[in-house]
């Protein structure tokens, strides 16, 4: 706890880091953050004419599935972008470690903010858009609702279950430089793992499916899903397992994060 407290008094350096991240990322740029907004709005679009138009869905639970696969998307690209961005960021900070008052616990987690202020400012467009699927824009009406209350407390559940990731992912990245390479592939294999393109429901019971049902992110994905895509509240077992599932993430990482702590300067 002394260590969370730690991180709560370095709050406004967490801070200034992420608005100097924001704008690193964007320097340059005709169109700066607005490509925040316009590259989930580009991405709707290219959705919206493939499944639509080209390669129409034929499973009823995820139609129209343009807009299914948007919702769960935009949480994915969040939870990937963080894990790739914090993993790393010890090593492309390492000389801010060598300062010796520094905390370096902020680092990954200034990875993890950054990229969830680009799922802030893309929320606009999904909630844009399933306005759009309540109106039938898609095809088949989706339910708009007081589901949408839980998207917060989902919001809060992944940066925890991210930052104790990145914690863990970005220790062992200083003294094992493969664990970078080898994590694409990792991400790669999670996505078809996890519920975006699909649900659970909708595969055949038992084999795979069962093995997959065991992924440590399908109950924090198909609680997006609930909230976003079916307008209705996720069981009592789905909140239940996600926040277990991000309370043990965050634990484990944090002990491991600070196990190694003292190792950081001399190995990056």
């Amino acid at each position: 706890m002394e260590r969370l407290r730690d991180l709560w008094r370095h709050r406004a350096l967490v801070g200034v880091l992420v608005a100097r991240e924001m704008k690193a990322r964007y320097r340059g740029s005709v169109l700066g953050f607005f490509w925040s907004l316009l590259n989930p709005l580009l991405m709707l679009a290219v959705y919206t004419l493939v499944f639509q138009l080209l390669l129409p869905n034929r499973s009823p639970s995820t139609t129209p599935y343009a807009l299914f696969l948007f919702c769960g998307l935009l949480p994915w690209n969040w939870l990937s972008a963080s894990i790739t961005d914090a993993s790393s960021s010890l090593l492309t900070h390492g000389a801010l470690l060598r300062k010796i008052l520094f905390p370096a616990e902020v680092l990954p987690a200034v990875a993890v903010l950054a990229q969830g202020v680009h799922f802030l400012l893309a929320l606009p467009v999904l909630l844009a858009a399933l306005v759009a699927g309540a109106l039938g824009a898609f095809g088949t009406p989706v339910p708009l609702g007081w589901a949408l209350l839980q998207v917060p407390v989902l919001m809060l559940l992944q940066a925890a279950l991210l930052f104790g990731t990145g914690l863990f992912l970005s220790a062992l990245t200083v003294h094992f430089r493969d664990v970078k390479d080898l994590l694409q592939t990792v991400l790669s294999v999670l996505f078809f793992a996890t519920p975006i393109l699909y649900t659970l429901k909708d595969l055949p019971k038992g084999g795979v499916t069962g093995l997959l049902a065991w992924n440590p992110l399908a109950p924090l994905f198909a609680a997006w899903q609930d909230a976003l895509f079916y307008g209705r509240f996720a069981p009592l077992s789905t909140w239940g397992a996600a926040t277990a599932v991000s309370l043990v993430a965050l634990a484990a990482g944090w002990s491991f994060f600070h196990r190694l702590r003292d190792s950081f300067a001399e190995a990056v």
